[in-house]
Formats: structure tokens, sequence, C-alpha cells
């Protein structure tokens, strides 16, 4: 039993491929998806999205975007995935340092700044489970 997993980013297609199943990064937590899912539109949050195939389980940085399930076909939209065994850990952790000392003094400041820690901690988590 396989679906169909699409990864689109505003590049190019980054990911078009069938697998076993896939677990997605939801702004409120995981979903795990399987063939004959529910057909269902979500909003993405900030990590690591699991492939599951025939020769084991493969990672990506999602981050965040929405993700839409139909017909045995899961489409993800995203601003970037990054493949999980190209990152770094002291990168992220230098990613999360520059977002925690960005200025906050406006509403629109710490708006930016709330989605660039977010953002900064998943790619972090992701890329510590990595190593």
């Amino acid at each position: 039993m396989s679906i169909r997993c699409v990864v689109v980013t505003p590049e190019r297609t980054e990911l078009d491929r069938v697998v076993d199943s896939i677990v997605l990064p939801m702004y409120d937590g995981e979903l795990g998806i399987k063939r004959g899912r529910a057909a269902m539109i979500g909003r993405l949050g900030y990590g690591q999205m699991r492939l599951q195939t025939d020769t084991g389980t493969e990672t990506f940085f999602i981050d965040g975007g929405f993700a839409q399930v139909e017909k045995d076909v899961v489409s993800v939209l995203t601003s970037r995935a990054l493949p999980g065994k190209s990152l770094n850990v002291g990168t992220a952790e230098t990613e999360l340092s520059t977002a925690l000392s960005a200025p906050a003094s406006t509403p629109q400041q710490q708006q930016l700044k709330a989605a660039a820690v977010m953002r900064a901690r998943g790619l972090l988590r992701t890329a510590a489970r990595e190593s």
C-alpha cells in the first residue's frame, strides 16, 4: 500500500515520490498519513517530515506552509524543504541565536521575531534528530 508525496517550494518541486507513510509537522502537532486517509487541508508547522519507504525513513525540514491530502496524494506547499541529512546542529543553533536577538519593539517586529524563533527551533529539533 502506498501514497504519493509531492513537496513544492516557490522555486521548484522538491520531491515527487511514492511512499508507504508520511508524518507531517502540523502547526499543532504531528499528523501521520497512510493510504486511505480522508481528504483534508491543514496548516504546517516548522519541523521534521518523515517519509517511510521500502528502504527506510527519509527526513526533511519543512518550513511551514500547507498540506493537502486527497485520493492518496499528499501535497506539501512550503517555503523551504531541506533534506535531513544536509542539516547541521551548529548552523541551526546560530539561526536560533540570531532569531532570539532580533529586535522586537513594535508589534510587527514581535510577530516576525516569534515566527523566526519558531522556525529556528523547528530546524534545531530536526537537525538534532538527524545527528
